[in-house]
This record gives C-alpha cells, sequence and structure tokens, in this order.
C-alpha cells in the first residue's frame, strides 16, 4: 500500500491505460481490424487525414505557399482551410501525422486515435485534483472517464469526437481558476484551442459551459470569496481573448458555415417527442449496449460509474450544484429539442452528450472517496437501484430480459460490485481490500466495455471496422489505375463516377442508403481527379442552392452535388470530361455526349480490378466515358435569364436554359434576354397494375410460394384454412387492386402493398414511346406521403400470412407482435424505384433519425437516362412503407435538338484561351465582338476577386452557384484571385491579440517585480 501511494495519479493512470488498450489493441489484432470505421472513416476522416499530410509535406518544401488554399480537387472546388476545419485543419493532434511516413498512415490514423483517448484522461485529472479527492478515486474516476461508453464508440467511429472530452475538463478547470480569483490564462488558452479545434464543438462546450456557469454561480454565491461581478469580468475577458487569437481559423470558417448548405434545416427533424421505442431502450442503454443505436443516444456506464450516480442523487443536497447538472442532462435525453439546440438548432442528435461525462466522473470521484464510508442505507439504496434497473429492462422489453449478449457481463460485473460494497460491510474488510478489489472489477468492466463494441463474439459494431491495410489498399484502387490515364489528359476538366461504380448497401437496423447510386466519397480529393462530388459537414451554399433549384435527386447537405444524378446538361456545364464506369453496369445508358472510350482495336479501354478470382471474361475493372459536350472552366455567353425568370421555370427547363444563357440576378442593359426557354415535353401515360401477382383467387394461390411450400402431413400442427378466410382474403385484395385502378385512372396517384404486405407492381405506360427518343427521361413527383399500417393493420397482415402458411396465430404470437411494436417504429425512410430500359432512379426519403442529411421529399425529379431508342414503359416498386400517396405525378422528355448541340458548339468555341490555373489564381483571355456574360463552372465565394485588362471588376453569382462577371467587347485578359473570406481579418486579429497579451504578461511580470 505504501508503494501505491508513492506512485503519483498520472503515472497509475498511464498504467492502466496502456492496460486496458492493450487488451482493445489485443482484440483487434486477433480480428485484424484498423481503427478506420468503414463509412465516414474511409469516407471522410482518413482520406482528408491523407491529404493533410501532403499539405503538411508542400508547406515544408514550400513554406511561402501556406498549409491551405483554393483546391479544385474538393469536389467542383473549395478552401481548403474552411473545407476541412471541421476535420483537420485547428486539430493539433493532426499535425503528428507528418512524422508518419505515407505507407503507415494507416498506423498513424490509429495511433492518433489512441493519443486522444490517453490526453482525454489527462484533462479529467487536471480538472479533478483542483477538488482535492484521494489519489485513489483519481485514478478510478479518470479511467471510467476516458474509456466511457462515448469515448469507445465516437473515438473509433470519428476520431475527433474524443476533443470536447479534452476541452470540456481544461474550460471547467479554467472557470474554476476565474471564480476563484486566479489567473484567466488557463481559460483563455482553453477557449483558444477549443474555437482553433473545431467551431461545431465550440457552440456545444460553449452551452455546456454557460450551462456549469449558471450552476455553478448559484452554488457559491454566498461563499465570502465570491464575486459576481469580478468573475464574470474575468470569463467574459478570457472567452474574448481566447476566441480572438483563435480567429486566425474561427473567422473564416464561421464565415463559411453561415453561408453554407446547413443552414435552413428542419428544427429537430420535426419531433416534438421521441418515438416510444426510444424512452423503452434507455433502461437498456445505461450499462450497456442496449437496443439499436439511434439519435446518437450512447450511455454505456460502467458499473462503479451507474452506482455513483445513485449515490450522488441519494445526497442531492449535500452535492446539489453536480446533481442538479446531472438532472438537467438526463431531462435533456428525454426531449428532441433539448439536442436539437445542442446541435445548432437542426437535427435531435445525442452527440451532446460528451459533456455529461464530466459530472458523471466527478460522482465517481465522489463516491470513492466514500466507497470505504458507506452507511447500511447507502449500501441498500445501491443495491435496491442495481435490481430495479435489471426490472426496468424487463419491463421495456415486455416482459423479457432481452439485452445483447455482451450486456449480461455488464450486469453481473455491476452485482459483483455491489457484493464487494456489501461484503466489505458485513466481514469487515481492510479498505485495502476493497479499493483493490473495486479497482480490479472496474478494469475488468473497462475491458469488457470496449470489447462489448469491437469483440465480434459480443456484438456487430466491429463489423463495421475495416480490416488493416484495406483502406490504404482502397485508397490505392479506387480507380483501377484508371486516373493515371485520365489525370494526363484532365487539364482543368473534371470527372465523375458512373451508377454502382462504389456502393456499398447499409444493413444497419431501420436504415437506408443515403443515395442510391453511390456511396458518398472525399477519396477523390487525395487522388487530383478533379470528381465533382465531395462529402463534407460544411459544403457551398451557392452550389447547393443551384443544385435545389434544378431539383438534384441526389442533393443531401453534405453532398450536394454527388454525380448530378447524371444529368446530361448540368454535368457538362460543370465540365466534366471523363466518367470512371464500373464494368458491371456498362449497361447502363450514358448522360448524352458521353462515349465510352475504345483502343485503336475498337475494343473497350479496360482497367481490370484487383479481384484475381474471376476469369478474365467475368473479371470486373473500369471503363472510362469521354463527354465531348463538357464545358470549360471558363467561357462567355452572349444571352441573360434572371432569376425571377429561371424561377418560373419547370426543373427540366431550368437545366437547360442555363446551357443557352447565363443566369443573373438582373437584366443586363447591351446584352439579350432569353426568350421563351421552353425545352421539355410532357408525356401522357397510363398507370398499369399487375393484378396476376396479387391473390384474388384460387389460381393464383395455386401457382403461389405458399402452395409450393406443402406443409408435411406427418406434422400434427396445422391449423388447415378453411374457404371462407381464403374467400375474405380474395375478396380485400380485389378491392385492394379495384382502388388502385380507381385512384390511378388519370394519372399516379397512389402506390401500396396488399393485404399480406406484398407489393403490387405497377408501371407507366407511356402512350407515344418515339417521343423518348434522343431524349433525356425524368419522373417528376409531386406531394409525395409514405404511409404505414396501424400496429392493428400490421397485426392482421401477420395473422394473414399465418393463415397462408397454414400457422397458428397464438396468444403468444399476438404478445411477441405487441412486444415488436412497442420497440420498433417507422421512421418515414423509404425508397421509391423507378426503372425503365438502360436506367433505373429511386427516390431515397431518409428516416426522420437521419441526423446529418435528413430532408423531407414532397417532390422529387428523377433523371431515367439519355437514350437514342423509344422507351415504352417506367416500372415502379417501393420498399419501407406501406403506401406512397402523389398529388401529381409527370413523365417528362428532354429532346437534344440541334439547336442544342450548337449551342454546346458555341460554348466550347466561347471559352477563354490559355485558361491557366495556379495556386488561388486563374486566367484566361477572351475575345468577343459585343458585350458578354463571364460564365464559370468556379463556386462563387466573396473571397474571388477579378481584374480585367488589369483594372479590378466586380464578380457576379451566375447560374446561382458560380463566381462571374460582365465583360466589356473586346479582348479582355480576367484573371480571378482568391483570398479567404475573413482570412486577413482573422490573421490581425489573432496576431495583435497575442502581441498585446504578451506585452501584457510581461509589463504585469515586470511590475510584481517591482512591487517586491
Amino acid at each position: 500500500m505504501q508503494k501505491f501511494k508513492n506512485i503519483p495519479a498520472w503515472l497509475a493512470y498511464t498504467l492502466l491505460f496502456f492496460l486496458i488498450s492493450a487488451c482493445f489493441i489485443w482484440t483487434f489484432y486477433l480480428t485484424g481490424s484498423s481503427l478506420i470505421w468503414s463509412f465516414d472513416g474511409i469516407a471522410q476522416h482518413y482520406p482528408i487525414l491523407l491529404q493533410f499530410h501532403d499539405l503538411l509535406i508542400n508547406f515544408i518544401t514550400h513554406p511561402g505557399h501556406g498549409i491551405t488554399n483554393w483546391s479544385f480537387n474538393i469536389g467542383l472546388g473549395a478552401n481548403e482551410l474552411t473545407s476541412y476545419s471541421y476535420y483537420v485543419t485547428g486539430d493539433l493532434f493532426n499535425y503528428l501525422i507528418i512524422l508518419f511516413p505515407q505507407s503507415q498512415l494507416e498506423l498513424g490514423y490509429g495511433l492518433l486515435v489512441l493519443l486522444r483517448l490517453y490526453c482525454a484522461g489527462l484533462a479529467f485529472l487536471c480538472l479533478a485534483k483542483r477538488f482535492q479527492f484521494k489519489k485513489y478515486s483519481l485514478i478510478i474516476s479518470s479511467i471510467t472517464y476516458t474509456f466511457s461508453s462515448y469515448a469507445l464508440y465516437a473515438g473509433m467511429h470519428h476520431a475527433f469526437f474524443i476533443l470536447p472530452l479534452i476541452f470540456f475538463p481544461l474550460l471547467v478547470l479554467g472557470i474554476e481558476k476565474a471564480f476563484n480569483g486566479e489567473s484567466i490564462i488557463p481559460l483563455t488558452l482553453a477557449v483558444f484551442i477549443t474555437f482553433l479545434s473545431n467551431f461545431y464543438f465550440a457552440y456545444i462546450l460553449g452551452l455546456g459551459c454557460l450551462i456549469y456557469v449558471i450552476i455553478r454561480s448559484v452554488s457559491v454565491q454566498k461563499q465570502a470569496w465570491f464575486s459576481w461581478k469580478k468573475s464574470f469580468l474575468k470569463l467574459i475577458g478570457a472567452t474574448l481573448l481566447g476566441i480572438l487569437l483563435a480567429s486566425v481559423i474561427f473567422i473564416p470558417t464561421i464565415i463559411y458555415a453561415l453561408t453554407s448548405t446547413r443552414i435552413g434545416n428542419t428544427f429537430a427533424n420535426g419531433y416534438l417527442l421521441y418515438p416510444l421505442s426510444y424512452y423503452l431502450n434507455l433502461p437498456g442503454k445505461v450499462l450497456g449496449l442496449g437496443g439499436p443505436f439511434t439519435f446518437w443516444l450512447i450511455i454505456g456506464l460502467s458499473g462503479i460509474s451507474f452506482l455513483a450516480v445513485v449515490y450522488l442523487f441519494s445526497h442531492f443536497k449535500k452535492h446539489a450544484a453536480l446533481a442538479s447538472g446531472l438532472l438537467v442532462a438526463l431531462v435533456g435525453f428525454l426531449i428532441p429539442s433539448f439536442s436539437a439546440i445542442f446541435n445548432a438548432f437542426a437535427s435531435p442528435s445525442n452527440r451532446w452528450e460528451s459533456l455529461i461525462l464530466l459530472p458523471i466522473g466527478l460522482a465517481t470521484a465522489i463516491f470513492c472517496d466514500h466507497i470505504t464510508q458507506l452507511t447500511k442505507r447507502d449500501l441498500a439504496t445501491l443495491a435496491s437501484s442495481s435490481v430495479v434497473l435489471i426490472i426496468l429492462i424487463w419491463l421495456a422489453n415486455g416482459f423479457l430480459l432481452k439485452a445483447y449478449r455482451h450486456d449480461f457481463s455488464e450486469f453481473l460485473l455491476l452485482f459483483t460490485l455491489v457484493g464487494l460494497l456489501l461484503s466489505y460491510s458485513v466481514f469487515k474488510w481492510k479498505p485495502a481490500t476493497l479499493q483493490f478489489s473495486v479497482l480490479a472489477v472496474v478494469t475488468i468492466n473497462l475491458v469488457a466495455l470496449g470489447l462489448g463494441f469491437y469483440s465480434p463474439d459480443s456484438s456487430g459494431y466491429s463489423n463495421g471496422m475495416l480490416k488493416q491495410n484495406v483502406a490504404k489498399n482502397y485508397v490505392q484502387n479506387y480507380y483501377d489505375g484508371a486516373e493515371k490515364m485520365v489525370k494526363k489528359e484532365l487539364g482543368n476538366y473534371r470527372t465523375t463516377i458512373g451508377p454502382r461504380y462504389h456502393y456499398f448497401p447499409d444493413s444497419r437496423a431501420n436504415f437506408i442508403n443515403t443515395d442510391f447510386f453511390n456511396a458518398s466519397s472525399n477519396i477523390p480529393m487525395f487522388l487530383g481527379t478533379h470528381d465533382i462530388a465531395s462529402y463534407l459537414t460544411v459544403e457551398n451554399g451557392f452550389v447547393g442552392k443551384l443544385e435545389q433549384l434544378i431539383q438534384n435527386n441526389q442533393f443531401t447537405p453534405n453532398s450536394p452535388v454527388m454525380q448530378n444524378d447524371y444529368r446530361s446538361s448540368i454535368t457538362s456545364l460543370m465540365g466534366v470530361k471523363y466518367m470512371f464506369v464500373n464494368s458491371d453496369e456498362a449497361h447502363r445508358n450514358l448522360p448524352f455526349g458521353f462515349e465510352l472510350m475504345r483502343k485503336q482495336n475498337h475494343r473497350l479501354l479496360f482497367f481490370p480490378g484487383v479481384d484475381q478470382l474471376m476469369g478474365k471474361k467475368k473479371q470486373r475493372g473500369t471503363l472510362i466515358a469521354k463527354n465531348h459536350n463538357a464545358m470549360p472552366l471558363m467561357y462567355t455567353q452572349n444571352q441573360t435569364i434572371t432569376t425571377n425568370q429561371l424561377e418560373k421555370l419547370a426543373a427540366t427547363d431550368r437545366e437547360q436554359s442555363l446551357v443557352y444563357a447565363a443566369n443573373l440576378d438582373k437584366p443586363v442593359a447591351g446584352i439579350k434576354t432569353l426568350e421563351d426557354p421552353n425545352y421539355s415535353q410532357k408525356l401522357n401515360y397510363r398507370v398499369k397494375f399487375d393484378a396476376d401477382k396479387t391473390l384474388t383467387n384460387q389460381k393464383q394461390l395455386d401457382k403461389s410460394a405458399y402452395a409450393a411450400d406443402e406443409q408435411s402431413y406427418s406434422n400434427q400442427n396445422i391449423n388447415y384454412i378453411n374457404k371462407n378466410q381464403l374467400d375474405k382474403l380474395f375478396a380485400k385484395n380485389k378491392q385492394t387492386i379495384d382502388k388502385l385502378e380507381r385512384k390511378n385512372k388519370h394519372g399516379l396517384t397512389l402506390l401500396t402493398k396488399d393485404q399480406i404486405s406484398a407489393k403490387v407492381p405497377a408501371s407507366l405506360k407511356i402512350n407515344d414511346p418515339e417521343l423518348t427518343k434522343n431524349a433525356e427521361l425524368y419522373l417528376e413527383l409531386d406531394g409525395i406521403e409514405g404511409r404505414n399500417n396501424s400496429n392493428a393493420q400490421e397485426a392482421q397482415i401477420e395473422q394473414n400470412k399465418n393463415s397462408l402458411k397454414q400457422k397458428f396465430t397464438t396468444k403468444l404470437d399476438l404478445l411477441d407482435n405487441w412486444r415488436k411494436n412497442l420497440l420498433t417504429y417507422h421512421n418515414g425512410s423509404f425508397i421509391l424505384t423507378a426503372s425503365t430500359k438502360g436506367m433505373n432512379n429511386a427516390v431515397t426519403q431518409l428516416g426522420t433519425d437521419e441526423l446529418s442529411n435528413y430532408l423531407p421529399k414532397k417532390q422529387a425529379l428523377l433523371n431515367l437516362g439519355y437514350s437514342s431508342e423509344a422507351r415504352k414503359q417506367i416500372n415502379l416498386k417501393f420498399t419501407g412503407v406501406d403506401r406512397i400517396k402523389f398529388k401529381r405525378a409527370r413523365i417528362i422528355a428532354v429532346p437534344f435538338k440541334p439547336d442544342y448541340q450548337a449551342q454546346i458548339k458555341q460554348n466550347q468555341t466561347n471559352g477563354l484561351r490559355n485558361i491557366q490555373v495556379k495556386r488561388n489564381r486563374v486566367t484566361g483571355t477572351s475575345h468577343n465582338p459585343e458585350k458578354t456574360v463571364l460564365t464559370t463552372s468556379i463556386p462563387y465565394s466573396k473571397g474571388w476577386k477579378l481584374t480585367v485588362n488589369g483594372k479590378p471588376t466586380a464578380t457576379q453569382v451566375v447560374n446561382q452557384g458560380f463566381v462571374g462577371a460582365v465583360l466589356p467587347k473586346g479582348t479582355n485578359h480576367v484573371e480571378l484571385t482568391y483570398q479567404t473570406p475573413g482570412g486577413n481579418l482573422g490573421i490581425y486579429l489573432s496576431l495583435a491579440t497575442g502581441l498585446i497579451s504578451l506585452l501584457s504578461l510581461l509589463g504585469f511580470g515586470y511590475w510584481k517585480k517591482q512591487q517586491k
């Protein structure tokens, strides 16, 4: 025991950290897994870190270039500072990636995760020491804080989500020092690194600190040492100083964020209360993994932390401030609006729960301080609370103790802890015996908690982690090597990927893929292919506005462009010259102007994939399609269309009009205005349903799968269906068909399922298929509304299925169905797929529990592709809901006539000559006999400054999303230069604040020395 007393708390914490981490690392070693998540890990975080590594290398070799600039590798083009600030730019840990060679960046990614985790515990330890806790309590509370379920899940999936666990204790420590009349330097530095690292976390932590200050102020207001005026002046001064010091990154980032695609989302996704299943799953989530992962709810306390919270509430008066903070958090878990406010007034995401770990950690320290002094009342409260928790889990699961298999080990360890506490009291153990026993159980508990997430024997979370070296190989082979050829020919043009080029169906429960065609990814940024897609938390709001105006079906706030739904005109307007095509998907129609590239022997240019299992004839690989209609990066237009005109057009005509004219807010004197912009044609159709697939008579039943699956006569438990039951089922299905035909007589208004939840196949028959030749075909849907059956209807459907299977529907079946309805909910997600010859597309309505990309889709415009051949019908099917209603459905053809091709060629001819793209600068020369509009596909930003023939010229937003201007007639040398909006202001504020602060510190130090 004496040796233990001589070990510093930080060293004991470090030893335990490495012990527990070693168990996790061993698990990852045995499973061959990395710390890179197969969703956002490989799509966002890892490729951005690769890019950041290259930026740091470039800065070291060319310091004058700066670390970040404008880059045309970030989608259509973006500022590296503001685009990456959410991920890497301000996170000081990421700068350590420079220590790793290119071949070891995957290892570096994982080690930085562990380093952040370690620093989280150290930060908590610094704060906890402030409150004079015993060393033993410091050690246990710091490791439970570090290896909380939130840290284990969030840290392994989104590495930088560990940062709040580091910053919050440091901020609170700074607040405590300010309250006590000490230096404001710790708080200033904490605010500085918080606002430098991540504006989103700065917002969350700011709200958390506000709540802490209010509760703490009330609790100490009667103390002699506390002064409201001095304390709040210090808090305000330190906060302002910290923000000003961080201005170099914070100001440009917040300016960009306020004009991004994130602005204007539905508050709390429309929720007033969470679904009932959310509340019923809460008891199960207290200790273990507990039910489905929804609304970012991760509690998963260790056993000792649960007991500590119970102890704290049972001594509420003594620890009123801390208990009040926990009470606020617990209430916050119940209200969607609370989470939405913490999530910048957007979706009801519980990511703010990182804040609750601090009071839980402090509660754990308090409990450990008193662990050898517990009264009989305390022991009774702790034991009964543990039993009550298990009973609540049993009740919430419909009288079943239903839990992840791993959760039972958490229950066992909880009762082991309770048993140790009772044994200490009954058998009069020495305090040291109890303390070391508890420490051992807590260590085992934390190891078990981690294994619960990342051992395949405990849960499915480990399946989401990529195997070792997969990330590196995936990046290297993203295009099967085809990018090497394309990059040689690319110049200032751009690329995209074809349908299902990289597509990974999402197997998560109650979840559908964000996009029907491809998985979002930032890997092309690192490979330098100028892919038009990007996948970032903060995206250019001007480009987003354009995509929404033309109703890009693929639009999401995180990825507004994607592949432009493979629409021909907008793809060409954005300068896409090459498309990487999955050879297995080569049967799909290409956008107008694209053609698969061939070798001199007329065979397709094929780049084989890395999979050697298939023979050459079946091997998957990459084909390249070249677009002959790609627009130059900069060209001139001699016609305009005002925004007011544009908004009055149909979405298809809005897109086509941008080929013929440049869109500006107002007309320009001396430049013609586009007249009669009508380019699309509405097609007549009729709705047909395949009634043969719906059971409406005995003949159809005989041909169905139900009849094929005959019951064995040796099985005595057959519930033979009678004719009366069958006739009722047939009649109801017939009513369903009749209703569909009646409702859709004059156009598509309803799709539904039958009485056994089977789809009723539907198709839209085009009256004049000849009109679809040499045209792009669209399905336009308005007033989309997905509906689900009631619980009673679902129960009846299950009974109908059982009847056809000749199975009994028992009272237990009804009870199980009731339990299922209690613990699940309909989030409104669905996929409506439309397919025709050579192309299929879908409306993907994400559920209301989707926290990043939820958008209610009341209307949709599906591109069904270009073809030179006629298309006779569009087939429809849907999943996710039981019926979908429409106010209106139209089929639209956009023919590409000779005048369209002539305009394309004219735009290409009007491309600026000698276009040069250099660091933060784009130049070119135009020659026009009349006044024109400089039209570009460079995303608009106030940072772009224009000179024409050396004279400053005002820029304008052209085509809703891009930078442009009005050019005089004649020869014009155009030069666009970029400077980060708010960049200089941020630098000056940071430097000035830093210099003034340094001089003030030196002056104060000199004054104090003179006073002595």
